[in-house]
This record gives structure tokens, C-alpha cells and sequence, in this order.
């Protein structure tokens, strides 16, 4: 029975400790160019030519659109607004109301006589609306006898022991030899490469 564990040892040995080892290896050299490499070249940038970049865009075009915007749109467009927008908007407002007066009498006649065709049609559409119900109750119910049973009918009679035949079959076939390859064969497997790394001093669990 300790033979098993002992002849999956050394394979775990000649693949998992190179792969191991080269992992730490790329691991460290990629550390050390983060640190000594990239690091120092970023603050480079950023100080040689990012910094004053940033400085001479706030001094070339930032700061003269601010007062640009400040001192000279900002009153021209307070200027606009208060005598060209505003009187032409007020003079617009005042026809439109004139304009309007005519079709906001006619909207009242018409609502009025709208209001007046729907208390005479409400009757009529009422008697179709339960005739419309009426219908569809008795169309569910033949659908009911017509449909709903001789399917249901297969469904019990049919289908679901055919269902749980092949439920029966999947679990025969299936679940029951993978639950005893993962029991009998995965498993020793395992516990084989965990007591090789163990052997090796590498622990695969991290704190």
C-alpha cells in the first residue's frame, strides 16, 4: 500500500521542483527591475519632463483662458444676455401668447367634444371589452381540455420515467465511476505530490 505514493514521487520531483525554481527566479528578476529599473526611470520622466510640462501648460494656456474667460467673456456674455437675449425672448414670449390664443379655444371645444364621444362610446366599449372577456375564458378552457391535459397526460405518462431512467443511467455511468477514480486514484495522487513538496520543504499553502 506505501508503494503506490513512493513510485509518484519522483516524477512529482523532476517536473514540479525546475518549474518551482524557475518561477522564484523570474519572480525575482522581475522584482529587481521594478525596483531598480522602471522605478527609477518613472521618476525620471515625471521630473525631466512631465513636471514642467504640466507647468508650462498651466502658465501658457491655462491661466490666460481663466482671465480670458473672466474678464472679458464673462461680461460680454452678462452684456448679450441682458440687451440683445432677454428683449428678444420677452418680444417672442408675447407673440407666441397672441398666437396662441386662438388654439387654446379651440383645444377647450374640442376636449368638450371629445369628453362627449367618450360618455356615448364608453357604453359600446364596455359590451366588447366583457364580450372580449367572455371570449378569452372560453378559449382558455378549450385550450385547457385540448392541450393542457393530453400534455400533461405524455408528460406523467412519457416522458418523466424517461427522464428518470436516463437520471438513473447518468448516475450509474457517470457520478458513480468518477466518485471512485477521484477516491481511489486523485486523491492518493495528491497526497503523493503534497508529501513530495513537503519532503522538499516547499509548502504549496500560503499563509
Amino acid at each position: 500500500m506505501n508503494e503506490g505514493p513512493g513510485c509518484l514521487t519522483v516524477p512529482a520531483l523532476i517536473i514540479v521542483v525546475p518549474i518551482r525554481l524557475l518561477w522564484e527566479l523570474l519572480a525575482l528578476i522581475g522584482r529587481a527591475v521594478g525596483r531598480y529599473v522602471l522605478r527609477p526611470i518613472g521618476w525620471l520622466v515625471y521630473q525631466v519632463l512631465l513636471r514642467p510640462l504640466g507647468w508650462l501648460i498651466r502658465v501658457l494656456i491655462v491661466i490666460p483662458l481663466r482671465w480670458v474667460g473672466t474678464a472679458i467673456l464673462a461680461p460680454l456674455g452678462r452684456a448679450i444676455y441682458r440687451y440683445l437675449l432677454r428683449p428678444i425672448g420677452r418680444g417672442l414670449a408675447w407673440c407666441l401668447a397672441i398666437a396662441l390664443v386662438p388654439f387654446a379655444y379651440a383645444a377647450h371645444w374640442i376636449g368638450r367634444a371629445m369628453v362627449a364621444l367618450w360618455r356615448a362610446v364608453r357604453p359600446v366599449l364596455a359590451a366588447v371589452g366583457r364580450g372580449i372577456a367572455y371570449v378569452w375564458r372560453l378559449a382558455g378552457i378549450v385550450l385547457f381540455h385540448i392541450l393542457v391535459r393530453p400534455v400533461r397526460w405524455v408528460w406523467r405518462t412519457f416522458v418523466r420515467p424517461v427522464l428518470r431512467a436516463l437520471a438513473w443511467a447518468w448516475r450509474v455511468t457517470v457520478l458513480t465511476p468518477a466518485r471512485w477514480v477521484r477516491v481511489n486514484v486523485l486523491k492518493p495522487a495528491g497526497a503523493a505530490v503534497r508529501s513530495a513538496f513537503r519532503a522538499l520543504g516547499l509548502d504549496t499553502r500560503r499563509p
